[in-house]
C-alpha cells in the first residue's frame, strides 16, 4: 500500500481527523489504529510512525479540542470587543462545534475513551477549567466596560455557560441529533442575557 508521503505534522492532523471521523460514527465500538489506517488509505505501521500507541492518539484528539476551543476563543476576541456579543457568539460556534464535530460529545462522556486513564480524565480536566477562565475573563473584562453587571460573580457566570453546553451536547449525543440545539442554545442565551446584563 503506497501513499503519498506528508510532513508529520499534516500527516498527523490528518490522522487526527480520521480518528474524529470514526468516533462520530455511534456504530463504532471502539477505536482501533488499524481502523484509522484503513480510513486514511495507510498501513497501521505508518500511524506508529507518529504515535507511538493508541492513547499517544487519544492524547492527540485531546489536544486537537483544546486547539478548536481556543481557535474559537480568539476569532470570537478578533469579531467584537463587546462581552456580551463575545459570549453570544461562543454559544453559536458551540452549537456550530457540536454539529459539525459529532465525536466531541461522544470523546467527553464515553467511558470507553477514558477508562482507568487518570492522565486523561485529568488533561480532559485542565482543558474545561482552562476554557472556563477564558470565558470568566470575557466576563470580567464585560463588567470593567459596564457591559455586565458587577453584582454577578464572573466565575459563576463562566460555569453557567458552560452549563449551557453540555447538556444540550449529551441531548443531542443521545438523540442521534434530533434534540433541537439551535432552539435550545437560543431559549437558554435568554435566560442568560437576563440575568448578566447590566441593569
Amino acid at each position: 500500500m503506497r501513499t503519498e508521503k506528508m510532513p508529520t505534522d499534516i500527516r498527523k492532523e490528518q490522522i487526527v481527523e480520521a480518528a474524529l471521523a470514526i468516533l462520530s460514527d455511534n456504530a463504532a465500538p471502539k477505536l482501533k489504529m488499524t481502523d484509522v489506517a484503513r480510513q486514511l488509505g495507510l498501513a497501521p505501521s505508518a500511524l506508529y510512525r507518529h504515535f507511538k500507541n493508541r492513547d499517544a492518539m487519544l492524547s492527540a484528539i485531546l489536544e486537537h479540542i483544546r486547539t478548536m476551543l481556543h481557535t474559537n476563543l480568539e476569532k470570537v476576541r478578533q469579531q467584537t470587543d463587546n462581552a456580551v456579543e463575545r459570549l453570544h457568539a461562543m454559544l453559536v460556534r458551540h452549537g456550530r462545534l457540536i454539529r459539525e464535530q459529532q465525536a466531541i460529545p461522544r470523546i467527553v462522556f464515553s467511558d470507553e475513551i477514558w477508562g482507568q486513564k487518570k492522565e486523561r480524565r485529568q488533561r480532559m480536566y485542565r482543558i474545561v477549567t482552562g476554557y472556563l477562565a477564558e470565558i470568566e475573563a470575557i466576563v470580567v473584562e464585560g463588567q470593567a466596560k459596564g457591559e455586565i453587571r458587577m453584582d454577578v460573580e464572573a466565575r459563576v457566570v463562566a460555569k453557567i455557560f458552560f452549563g449551557i453546553v453540555q447538556p444540550a451536547a449529551l441531548l443531542w449525543h443521545m438523540s442521534e441529533g434530533d434534540f433541537d440545539l439551535e432552539g435550545h442554545i437560543n431559549d437558554a442565551w435568554t435566560l442568560l442575557l437576563e440575568m448578566v446584563v447590566r441593569r
